[in-house]
């Protein structure tokens, strides 16, 4: 992807458009067998706008989601990716929301301190480039990486990630032995 479609979803999201693409388009996937392509080592920035790349978290089931402040379903999804996390605690999940926005890491802080999102820490990705990497065509996409780096979903559009079928999955995900 080129980094000008996101830039023009994130323009559309910031006059009030919502940009998605619609989950029927055969973007979702699951493990059923299938082998699975391996998540690139992005790089991306914590709260502190310090960069790091993903391998951090290298042994830990990933939910990746791309959003933007100015997207609506991307912000009602923070807060069911907080419930998320907050339903695992101590174990090896972690839920990284990585801000598309050319806004300062403090201004992600404010947006996700007003929500109360008390589970989610804030991440951005600096001039785009994991998004390029990723190839994203809109946001929010989510993607779930298992504990051996592989993507197991994608998911393009908004989630609940509240209750049975994702809490199912991060337990059957968390169960498997990294390789």
């Amino acid at each position: 992807m080129k980094g000008w479609f996101l830039k023009a979803a994130l323009a559309a999201a910031s006059l009030g458009l919502s940009y998605m693409v619609p989950a029927g388009s055969g973007s979702a996937q699951d493990s059923t067998g299938t082998s699975f392509p391996y998540m690139p080592d992005i790089r991306l920035s914590d709260g502190s706008g310090i960069a790091f790349n993903l391998s951090r978290y290298k042994g830990a089931v990933i939910v990746l989601e791309f959003w933007s402040t100015s997207c609506g379903p991307c912000v009602r999804d923070l807060d069911s990716l907080n419930h998320l996390q907050g339903d695992f605690p101590g174990k090896p999940l972690i839920v990284i929301p990585v801000n598309e926005d050319p806004i300062a890491i403090l201004q992600v802080k404010a947006a996700l301190a007003r929500q109360k999102l008390t589970f989610l820490k804030p991440y951005a990705d600096p001039n785009g480039a994991a998004a390029q990497v990723l190839n994203l065509r809109g946001v929010p996409t989510s993607f779930v990486v298992d504990r051996s780096g592989r993507i197991v979903m994608q998911l393009e559009g908004p989630q609940n990630w509240n209750g049975g079928d994702y809490e199912k999955r991060m337990n059957f995900l968390l169960q498997q032995t990294p390789q």
